[in-house]
């Protein structure tokens, strides 16, 4: 594991993940610190564009709660305020999913995320993932062993929208309690 990690993420400074602690939930001892809820990151950075892709995977006793929201919206915070704020000052940020994926999908639309589409066949799985059905590909290209692959719904929150609206629908959904 720790090879995958300094080979893909460590060595590329596009590429940032994140521990989501909970901090409302003690997990015992004195010094507690919280919870293990979950990873966020930014990936696909890129200084040129000023833009990121946000990506989160909360597991399952944290769905439906805070954590999401907080953990999302202090990375858009920071990732979209203009440095005056604090914040890096980036003009995109990106929320790429499944499009099967209806979870996500809400979750990145009460963000303030806008939808912009569907990539179809955008992404390939590695052998042995569920995604798209892929026997008409090998009988399209004589092929066989094809990796399967997915569409994946785009979204994004670009930074003139941030500063009219979305920040402060943002730190709305940060203040919710569940």
């Amino acid at each position: 594991m720790r090879e995958v990690y300094d080979k893909s993420i460590r060595s590329d400074p596009g590429e940032c993940f994140y521990a989501v602690i909970d901090k409302t939930h003690a997990n015992g001892g004195e010094r507690s610190t919280g919870k293990y809820a979950g990873i966020i990151a930014l990936s696909a950075t890129s200084t040129t564009n000023t833009s990121t892709e946000l990506g989160a995977l909360i597991f399952p006793d944290f769905h439906r709660t805070h954590v999401a929201s907080n953990a999302i919206g202090l990375l858009l915070l920071w990732t979209l305020d203009p440095p005056s704020r604090g914040g890096l000052g980036l003009r995109r940020v990106e929320w790429k999913c499944h499009a099967e994926n209806l979870a996500s999908r809400r979750v990145a639309e009460r963000m303030t995320f806008e939808f912009e589409g569907i990539a179809r066949w955008q992404r390939v799985f590695p052998g042995g993932k569920v995604s798209l059905r892929i026997d008409e590909l090998e009988r399209r290209s004589g092929t066989t062993g094809e990796k399967p692959g997915r569409h994946t719904a785009m979204y994004s929150i670009v930074w003139d929208e941030w500063d009219d609206d979305k920040r402060a629908k943002v730190v709305a959904q940060m203040e919710r309690t569940r």
